[in-house]
């Protein structure tokens, strides 16, 4: 099992440098690519769901907010 994984990792390294795609980066672009699927559904979900109060879904908001935050800040 721990072969496995470190054969997987070692693939993905290796990939990552032949492309010229550092793991990083990679990383920051799969968190985009969900970010942009998941963020709006879910800011969707959070307006309409009428069980949440305003401190709740202030505070879900700012989740997402702060989840954009990061992937600005780790854009190059």
């Amino acid at each position: 099992e721990t072969m496995k994984k470190l054969i997987s990792v070692a693939a993905l390294v290796l990939f990552s440098s032949c492309e010229g795609i550092s793991v990083a980066d990679a990383y920051v672009a799969a968190d985009q690519a969900t970010y942009d699927v998941i963020a709006p559904q879910y800011r969707a979900y959070v307006e309409a769901d009428e069980s949440l109060d305003a401190p709740s879904k202030a505070s879900r908001m700012r989740l997402v907010e702060t989840w954009k935050m990061r992937l600005e800040a780790n854009k190059k």
